[in-house]
C-alpha cells in the first residue's frame, strides 16, 4: 500500500491554536446590564426617622431620684432642691453637692434637673457638674417645665 493514498496528513492542514479568549463581548453584555439596572431601578430617598413622643417613653421613678429644680425669677436662674416646686432654696451650685449626697445615702440613684425653659444651658450644666462629683449615681435626665402649664 501506498504510504500517501489512505493518509490523511496529506489532505489536511494544521490551524494555527489562538490562545487567547476574546472577552470584549463579556464586558459588553456586562455594561449593558448595568445601564439596564440602573435605568429600571428606582432611587428613593431615605425617609424621615419617626421617633414616638416621649409619653411612650420609660420614666424615672421620682422616688429613686434626687429632684433639682432650676426657676427664672425676674431674669434670674434660682436652684431649689425640690419637685418643682420652690421649697428649699433658692440655693448655690455648692449645695447640690451635699443634696445628691444624701439622695444616695437614701438609694436615690438618679438626678432629675428640672429647668424652666429660659433657663441658659450652661447653669444647667453647672448643675449637672456638681452632681456628677457624687459617688453613687448612676443617671442624670433633664426635664423642661414649661410655665404656662
Amino acid at each position: 500500500m501506498a504510504r500517501g493514498l489512505y493518509s490523511h496528513q496529506s489532505s489536511r492542514r494544521r490551524v494555527p491554536v489562538d490562545d487567547d479568549l476574546d472577552i470584549t463581548p463579556m464586558i459588553d453584555v456586562t455594561f449593558l446590564l448595568l445601564i439596564f439596572f440602573m435605568v429600571t431601578s428606582t432611587m428613593q430617598s431615605p425617609s424621615a426617622l419617626h421617633v414616638p413622643p416621649a409619653k411612650h417613653g420609660a420614666g424615672v421613678e421620682i422616688r429613686d431620684s434626687s429632684v433639682i429644680s432650676i426657676f427664672n425669677t425676674e431674669g434670674q436662674p434660682e436652684i431649689y432642691l425640690a419637685d418643682g416646686e420652690r421649697k428649699n432654696g433658692p440655693v448655690s451650685v455648692g449645695d447640690v453637692v451635699p443634696y445628691v449626697q444624701a439622695g444616695v445615702a437614701e438609694q436615690k440613684t438618679n438626678v432629675i434637673i428640672k429647668a424652666d425653659r429660659d433657663i441658659p444651658s450652661g447653669i444647667v450644666e453647672e448643675v449637672a457638674r456638681a452632681a456628677a462629683e457624687v459617688e453613687g449615681v448612676s443617671g442624670f435626665f433633664v426635664g423642661v417645665e414649661d410655665k404656662s402649664q
